[in-house]
């Protein structure tokens, strides 16, 4: 029974011409039982202050009150508010 070796010629990475898409996050007072985070709506990139309760963890989503849409996903037991601000991020 005979083997062939399959060499592939070596190909260097392509890099994107296009940025990837980023969202900016601030957890602020992370050790007590009431956390505030600061972030972008990861669609319309309208700054949220969001306060959050992290008692008993859980999956949750936060929707942007902006575009409707999903802003963050976050692990939480609880969100307590969301506001709109002008984002600390701006373009």
């Amino acid at each position: 029974m005979e083997s062939k070796e399959i060499k592939k010629p070596y190909k260097p990475k392509k890099l994107d011409t296009e940025a990837t898409s980023c969202q900016h996050i601030k957890i602020l007072d992370c050790n007590k039982p009431v956390s505030r985070i600061i972030f972008e709506c990861w669609h319309c990139k309208q700054g949220l202050l969001s306060e959050v309760e992290s008692a008993t963890p859980a999956f949750l989503e936060i929707q942007c009150p902006s575009c409707g849409k999903t802003a963050l996903r976050l692990t939480a037991s609880k969100v307590l508010s969301t506001t709109p601000i002008s984002s600390p991020w701006g373009q």
